[in-house]
């Protein structure tokens, strides 16, 4: 097994983090890891592809799996964007197919990121690649996620469990690498690097295991949304799987993710080697806060 692996699966040991300021808000922060479900030997992979993140998830073991939506006592901007979300989705349920998008795109590239507004959600864990925080949910429909990326670290290359991923970068810039997703993992070497972009605060990109896979038969929206995607700079419309990392060795890097619907809640995703393009299947762990409180 190579090293992104024993790395990408151990158990990370939380510790407590000092102060509540606009940089990252650190607290302590429960233990979280990634674990191994199925290895898929060198073949396809056993279920469908589905998105990546430390330890187990179990529906019943989050305080808040239940419906969530936003309290609406203190509406800042960023209040305002989840409620936005949140109306749009439950009014336009999305399909894999659905011409949702370009208005979920619309909600986060007009949001103006304020440390101020979502410093509640953003703890910190330097000893953990990146922190996975519960912004809000509907199960089934969508959950909102705010990761707090460590300095100079990165995820392991992943799918997306067959869902529509949207990311907004909060604070610093993040670099995505994508590769093409493999036909026989294992058995063809290396993954195939398809592009490298970096993105800078306020900038929103998109990512799904496939798009053909998904609008091979919506012809006109595949259509639009390919414009879309070439208005937001996103030349490579097949997309496939991705890594991201924080390139800054001092600062810590923050990003808003949507996953609609969040399929990989339930049913885990693949992590890659980018070595030998093998595949492995993980479930998601507790989220190291819900709701602004972090996981004891």
């Amino acid at each position: 097994m190579s090293p992104i692996k024993s790395a990408s699966v151990r158990v990370l040991r939380s510790k407590p983090l000092v102060k509540n300021n606009a940089r990252v808000l650190n607290t302590t922060e429960r233990s979280v890891g990634m674990t191994t479900t199925t290895t898929t030997s060198p073949g396809h992979p056993s279920t469908k592809p589905n998105f990546p993140t430390p330890v187990h998830y179990s529906p019943q073991s989050q305080t808040t799996t239940k419906t969530k939506m936003i309290a609406n006592n203190s509406q800042n901007p960023f209040d305002r964007l989840q409620t936005s979300l949140s109306s749009h989705l439950a009014s336009h349920p999305p399909s894999a197919l659905s011409p949702t998008l370009p208005a979920l795109f619309r909600l986060l590239r007009e949001y103006t990121s304020d440390a101020a507004d979502w410093a509640r959600f953003a703890h910190s864990n330097a000893e953990k690649q990146y922190t996975r925080n519960l912004v809000c949910e509907v199960p089934g429909l969508f959950n909102l996620l705010l990761l707090v990326w460590t300095p100079g670290k990165k995820s392991p290359v992943h799918d997306h469990a067959d869902s529509h991923c949207l990311m907004k970068i909060l604070k610093g810039n993040l670099v995505e690498t994508r590769y093409a997703i493999p036909t026989n993992p294992g058995l063809e070497g290396p993954l195939h690097q398809t592009s490298c972009k970096k993105f800078n605060r306020d900038q929103v990109t998109y990512m799904s295991d496939a798009v053909s896979y998904y609008l091979f038969p919506y012809k006109r929206f595949l259509h639009r949304l390919m414009n879309l995607l070439h208005d937001l700079e996103l030349t490579n419309p097949q997309l496939g799987l991705h890594e991201i990392s924080n390139p800054s060795p001092t600062e810590y890097a923050v990003s808003l993710h949507l996953y609609t619907p969040p399929n990989a809640a339930l049913r885990g995703c693949h992590i890659y080697d980018k070595a030998d393009g093998e595949a492995i299947h993980v479930m998601q762990g507790a989220y190291d806060s819900v709701l602004g409180v972090a996981n004891k």
